[in-house]
């Protein structure tokens, strides 16, 4: 199958994510700093989404780049992968005017895990297409993003500040993609 169709829809998806999340910022009620400052959960907010999606489009390149071939558990999971970062407005919204209330803080995070799952799952199915699943192993780095988006989802309502900080740093972790072998 032809990878460059998964790819260009995906590019896609993504641009709209990112198109919806920044039509959602409002303009601050006045016009001075401090009418900014009372934005800044929503800008807060939205900078982390921003930052979450165009990761994860940085890395879903650099895989394809790699990938000869896909079949199609790799478009449906790619599909389910789209399905997840397509809620992220969605969560966005709701936690840069409620980030601190329990439900939207870990529905924000839910959503993060649910991307990580369905990205890591993508590429091992794309490692076992390709003929390199042997070589498949979730890094550090992997398992410390399941571990993370998993306990914020859990109790990040409970402590949210803490959850934000600690997302935002595994998330900036992956700022530099991890070197992967040519699927």
């Amino acid at each position: 199958m032809d990878k460059n169709r998964l790819e260009a829809f995906s590019d896609g998806v993504l641009a709209i994510i990112i198109t919806i999340m920044v039509l959602e910022l409002k303009q601050p009620v006045g016009d001075k700093w401090g009418d900014l400052g009372e934005l800044s959960p929503i800008l807060l907010s939205y900078a982390l989404s921003f930052l979450f999606v165009a990761i994860y489009w940085v890395n879903h390149h650099i895989i394809f780049h790699q990938v000869e071939r896909v079949n199609y558990p790799i478009l449906w999971c790619n599909i389910a992968w789209l399905f997840s970062m397509s809620f992220i407005p969605f969560t966005t919204a709701w936690i840069g005017t409620n980030p601190t209330s329990f439900a939207p803080v870990c529905l924000y995070f839910a959503d993060m895990l649910l991307a990580c799952l369905t990205f890591h799952l993508m590429v091992y199915l794309i490692a076992r297409e390709n003929g390199t699943a042997k070589d498949f192993k979730l890094s550090l780095r992997n398992i410390v993003s399941i571990i993370t988006y998993t306990l914020a989802a859990a109790v990040g309502g409970f402590c949210p500040i803490a959850a934000y900080i600690v997302v935002a740093l595994v998330t900036c972790w992956w700022i530099f993609p991890e070197n992967r072998k040519k699927a």
